[in-house]
This record gives C-alpha cells, sequence and structure tokens, in this order.
C-alpha cells in the first residue's frame, strides 16, 4: 500500500498548491495512519461523509471543501470538534483542495463542467488574484436556451435559476463552479451569451436583464462535484487504490 506521505506530495505537486493564493489551507488537514488503501472522495467535509467514509473502511477522506477557513474562529468547538473527534477516533486522514482544484486544466472543477457539456475550450475566465479558474465554453452547433437548460440540469440534477434575458442562440458560455455570481460582469464584457454558476445573489438579476446576458445558476455543490471524484479517480488510478464518491446530498 502506498503511504499518505506519497499521495499527498504527488497531489500537491499535481494540483500546483502554491501558485495560487487560496483562503483555506490546501493538502493534508487531518493526518491518520500512514498507508492508504481506500479513498472516499466527497464535495465537502461533514460528519455524515465521514461517517459513510468509516463504514467503507476508508483511509483517507478526499474533499472539495476542507474544515479549516482563514475567517472562521480557530476555536474547536461544536461541529468543528465532532468532525476533528470522529476522523481522529478511526484515524482516518482529510485532505481537502479548493482553488488549486478549481483551476486544474483536465481534473478541475470547470474542466470537467466544459468536458462533460461538450464544449470547445475558450479564452481563459474567472481571473482570481493573477490566475484564471476556468475558461470560456464554445458551442457548435448554438444552443437554443430551453436545449442549454436541459442539458445542465440532466447534467447537475436539480432545478437551476435561469435568468433567461440573453440571446436567443446560445454560443459563448462562461462558467465558474461554486459561488462566483461577482464573474458575471467580466462574462458580460468577453462577449458571453450565458453565465453558469453554483449560486446566484440579488444584483445579478438587474444587471443581467439590462446588458442582455443569460444567467444560470445551477447549486453550488451540484457543480463543484466532479473534480473532487476526478481527482479520486486519478489518484486511485496512479497509486492502485479502491476509490468511491459519495454524493451527500445538498440542495444549496
Amino acid at each position: 500500500m502506498p503511504l499518505l506521505t506519497e499521495l499527498e506530495q504527488y497531489a500537491n505537486t499535481l494540483l500546483n498548491v502554491t501558485a495560487i493564493t487560496d483562503y483555506v489551507p490546501n493538502g493534508i488537514q487531518v493526518r491518520g495512519r500512514p498507508e492508504v488503501a481506500r479513498i472516499v472522495s466527497g464535495v465537502s467535509a461533514s460528519l455524515e461523509l465521514f461517517q459513510a467514509a468509516t463504514e467503507w473502511q476508508a483511509d483517507l477522506i478526499l474533499v472539495h471543501h476542507g474544515m479549516f477557513w482563514d475567517k472562521e474562529p480557530r476555536v474547536v468547538e461544536g461541529s468543528l470538534k465532532k468532525r476533528l473527534h470522529w476522523l481522529l477516533q478511526n484515524d482516518i486522514s482529510l485532505m481537502a483542495y479548493h482553488l488549486p482544484l478549481d483551476c486544474h486544466p483536465q481534473l478541475g472543477n470547470n474542466s470537467q463542467i466544459l468536458q462533460r457539456l461538450h464544449l470547445e475550450v475558450g479564452e481563459p475566465f474567472a481571473l482570481y488574484r493573477g490566475t484564471y479558474l476556468s475558461a470560456m465554453g464554445l458551442r457548435r452547433p448554438a444552443w437554443s436556451l430551453s436545449a442549454c437548460v436541459a442539458e445542465i440540469t440532466a447534467l447537475f440534477g436539480g432545478e437551476p435559476l435561469v435568468l433567461p434575458f440573453g440571446p436567443e442562440q446560445i454560443q459563448r458560455i462562461a462558467l465558474c463552479s461554486g459561488a462566483a455570481p461577482e464573474l458575471l460582469r467580466e462574462a458580460h464584457q468577453k462577449g458571453a451569451d450565458l453565465f453558469l454558476s453554483g449560486e446566484a445573489t440579488e444584483y445579478v438579476y438587474h444587471f443581467a436583464k439590462e446588458e442582455g446576458i443569460h444567467y444560470v445558476a445551477a447549486g453550488h455543490h451540484r457543480t463543484e462535484m466532479f473534480g473532487v471524484q476526478a481527482l479520486g479517480e486519478h489518484l486511485a488510478d496512479r497509486f492502485a487504490l479502491e476509490h468511491r464518491f459519495i454524493n451527500s446530498a445538498n440542495p444549496l
């Protein structure tokens, strides 16, 4: 069985974790037993995910949203204490990759969405502190809005929020997974017909309406399912491990 330190070093290098300024610690957040045979991947660190991983006898849990965030208190209590206690008593490791996973050109959340929607990769998009997190997607032939929303719904599930204010034919799609409503302005500047993200906020309604661009919010959790799955599968193939993605349902 490979060592946890081997997986850690490989994943940190693969995702180039030092290349982007993040507001979370990327990589190992809780160090459990030294060897790894089974990996569970999931979108967010939660007690529900940890319990399911323990039931499957996982050695390592891989997530996109970890347990520690720069703006949160440093007191270990409440749900954080419960999660830490569960991992420690079961000797399970937790590994988290946030923005480095969003922007990876093959395994990242945004790259995976582009691939799964069968979009051609266009110019870089979603500039964050000097790094582009995503790219424009090009659709040939063009989609109608109804066809585009049908494909998005089939991919992510759930019922997306749709603000239908753009052109009849959709060819240029700007996308950024998770919570990125502030990028609607960049999408408009780059000539997007539609902006796809996970969440919306109040001001996007009138901006989209007045500027003539469609806005689709398909869910924060749902738009960030694919990157961590792809990374888990990649590590499993690379190190001959067992991998299982566990989707703890989250409608938000």
